[in-house]
Parts: structure tokens; C-alpha cells; sequence
């Protein structure tokens, strides 16, 4: 049957180690390709002629592309699972504070709470030096600022949340990738078919690049290669079902 297929594919990502699954319904592109390493014709006899066409090394890849920036995605390229309640610590920065006169001292007051006892303080020159806090109170440097002026205070924060660590010791491991997607009847524009694709082996690419540009949406891409597993030909299938 024809069908005409114009969307994406809903998937699924299974990791093989421990069945930690990524699903997404946002993909802006689900692909697969294939390409033979081996494709060549053998010539002989008189005349050269062509008799047979040597084929091999068939390789299958995928591509996901999703919409949102999601750090599973990332996760997949470094073998290395999320920490869910991971420690970090981050440099904070506080926007328009207002110095502040204290008995012939120049302070501001930051929310955060400092690792150790020095922060950075930029006036409105653009100039930045260190300061001294404590009990969150940051003491201006002489000469640096005066009372009214806004300045920002940049310090260390220890925080604790979703920690991706980048391992130069760590891979991408294996993964089952799942994809669906639905085929119209070009002739009254009905869902008549699920359409899904499987390949049981596949490993992430480690590369990946992301591009903090101003009114652009990071979107995520990765690259699976298909492999055969262990005592199987079968890279994979897609499987057509008749809509109920």
C-alpha cells in the first residue's frame, strides 16, 4: 500500500546496561541511513567484461534531533549516567545591588551563601576586584565604588542538582533505539499504518556541540552506528501495522 508519511518519529532509547530508558515526543528529526563499504564490480575475460558485483560491510546509522535541549541526550554521548542529586560548585552572579553606607564602610548584601570568604565586585566602570564577605555582607574596597552606585557581585556557590560529568576515560555505551511514526492513505489523508523502526545495537557517537547563540534554540543531535549483536545477523526491522 502507498502511504505518505510527512512527520517525524516519536522515540525510544533504552540503554542496554541497565534499561534506563529516553523518550521523547519533541524530535525534530529521526533518521536512518544505509551505506555498503563494499560495492564493487568484478570484471574478466575478454573484453573486461563486468561479471559480478562484490558486495559488504553494511552499515547502518541514525540520527535524533530534538527540539528541547535535554542533558539525557547528552548523557548518551559520554557513558556516564546523570547524577540526580550531584554537588557542584558554581559561580553565582547578583545584578544591581546597591552600595550601601555602614558606619563610614561601603557594603552591599548579597543572598547567596559564599565558599569561602572572597568574592568579586564590578563596578559600574566595568572594573572588577575581590572583596571580603562575611555574614553576607561584601565590603566595597576604597575607591572602588561609591553609595547609590550598582554593582554586581560575582562569588562560588555550593549548589546540588542534575551533574552530566564529562570523563576523558568514558565512552558512549549501547543502547536498543525504538522510532514511531504514522502513515497517511494519500487519498483521504487518514492515519491507516504505525510505522516503527528498530535497531537492537546501537552506539552513540561521543561528538557533540552545543551553540549558545542569542534567538537560536539549542536542539540537541546525535548519531547512532548500528551494529549486529552477539550471534545475530539482524541489525534491526520496521515493522508496518495496520491502524486500528
Amino acid at each position: 500500500m502507498k502511504l505518505l508519511i510527512s512527520d517525524t518519529a516519536d522515540v525510544i532509547v533504552k540503554r542496554k546496561s541497565d534499561g534506563h530508558l529516553f523518550m521523547s515526543g519533541e524530535t525534530q528529526l529521526a533518521s536512518i541511513s544505509q551505506s555498503l563499504g563494499i560495492n564493487e564490480k568484478i570484471y574478466g575475460g575478454i573484453g573486461n567484461k563486468p561479471l559480478a558485483i562484490m558486495r559488504g560491510q553494511k552499515e547502518v546509522t541514525s540520527t535524533l534531533r530534538n527540539a528541547f535541549y535535554d542533558m539525557e541526550i547528552l548523557s548518551m554521548t559520554q557513558g556516564i549516567a546523570i547524577d540526580e542529586d550531584g554537588a557542584a560548585s558554581v559561580y553565582k552572579d547578583e545584578k544591581g545591588l546597591k552600595v550601601t553606607e555602614n558606619n563610614s564602610n561601603l557594603e552591599v548584601t548579597i543572598t547567596g551563601t559564599p565558599v569561602g570568604s572572597t568574592v568579586y565586585v564590578r563596578n559600574a566602570a566595568g572594573e572588577a576586584v575581590s572583596a571580603a564577605v562575611a555574614t553576607k555582607k561584601v565590603t566595597i574596597p576604597t575607591g572602588h565604588a561609591v553609595a547609590g552606585e550598582l554593582v554586581t557581585v560575582a562569588y562560588q556557590e555550593a549548589v546540588t542538582g542534575r551533574v552530566l560529568t564529562l570523563d576523558a576515560e568514558k565512552f558512549a555505551e549501547a543502547y536498543e533505539i525504538h522510532y514511531h511514526t504514522i502513515g497517511y492513505n494519500p487519498d483521504t489523508n487518514q492515519v491507516v499504518k504505525d510505522i516503527y523502526i528498530q535497531l537492537d545495537h546501537a552506539t552513540p557517537s561521543s561528538d557533540f556541540e552545543m551553540s549558545f547563540e542569542n534567538g537560536s534554540a539549542i536542539a540537541p543531535e546525535i548519531t547512532f552506528d548500528a551494529l549486529t549483536p552477539a550471534n545475530s545477523t539482524e541489525i534491526g526491522r520496521i515493522v508496518e501495522i495496520d491502524r486500528a
